[in-house]
């Protein structure tokens, strides 16, 4: 036989959702309110980010996810807005936000895919893209603002597509001529890069270091790789090479720095594989 207690605590939990529906029933409007108010809020962010104003973008999208906090590409837009403005770790932690969400979000994957190529770690870069690819292809529908942040993400991924040429087949052929040890065709080729990337362009200031590198121009090749760390000062690769060159030049004290910068910078963004390698490195040296 039940208890009294085993009786009323149902009765009373049902009572309860009785007077607790018609709050529920007063909350909706609310919510729906919000839900606008946040999507709103996003469109306006959206507006912003096309136009290259980051700063109101990251406002806004930040007031959409204050909304609704688990609002996926309202921290996409932010994480976009943050990594074009040069805030990178903000970046890693937006897109990793979304992945907290929604662990198979392929728009988390393609945004940190940019980061680790920012960041010159291209292969962890790849695999994020190659799983954004597969996560994709595993979905029927696509939100339209995830399609048009993607084809802004896109649009900075092939930056360096010109009128004037393939500056891509430029940096690949420039490393061909690298491993056929033509440095002097490879200096030219990486040269034309440099004229033909927009301004503030790091990736060719290191592509042309490496040149200059394997030249022995070590001087030259430090000044390309100081370039490239001031358009963008979360380069690993390019601290690691700096590195390099300051050693080859006997600059002991500079070398140690440049490669626990790029140590630091390795642990800060989670790119284990160069970490790895990177402490192995200064290990070996010790």
């Amino acid at each position: 036989m039940k208890s009294s207690a085993q009786i009323w605590l149902p009765l009373a939990v049902f009572s309860l959702s009785l007077f607790a529906q018609p709050q529920l029933v007063a909350q909706t409007p609310t919510l729906v309110q919000e839900s606008a108010q946040s999507h709103r809020a996003f469109e306006q962010g959206m507006k912003h980010l096309r136009n290259r104003n980051y700063q109101p973008a990251i406002a806004e999208f930040n007031r959409a996810i204050q909304l609704d906090p688990n609002f996926k590409e309202a921290y996409s837009g932010r994480g976009f807005a943050q990594l074009q403005s040069g805030q990178l770790p903000q970046a890693l932690e937006s897109y990793n936000r979304i992945l907290q969400i929604d662990p198979k979000a392929a728009i988390a994957y393609s945004g940190l895919a940019l980061v680790r190529s920012r960041l010159g770690d291209e292969r962890q870069a790849r695999l994020d893209t190659e799983k954004s690819a597969a996560l994709m292809a595993e979905q029927t529908t696509r939100h339209l603002y995830h399609s048009e942040i993607s084809l802004l993400e896109l649009s900075v991924a092939t930056a360096g597509q010109t009128p004037q040429g393939d500056v891509w087949k430029l940096i690949e052929q420039g490393y061909q001529q690298i491993d056929a040890r033509n440095f002097r065709a490879a200096l030219n080729a990486f040269n034309q890069a440099v004229q033909l990337l927009p301004s503030g362009s790091a990736r060719p200031y290191i592509d042309r270091g490496v040149a200059y590198f394997w030249m022995q121009d070590y001087r030259s090749a430090i000044d390309d790789f100081s370039t490239a760390i001031r358009f963008n000062p979360f380069y690993i690769k390019a601290y690691e090479y700096r590195a390099r060159a300051y050693e080859q030049m006997g600059q002991t004290q500079a070398a140690r720095a440049d490669l626990q910068k790029a140590i630091n910078l390795a642990r800060q963004f989670g790119a284990q594989a160069m970490y790895q390698e990177l402490t192995t490195r200064q290990q070996a040296k010790q």
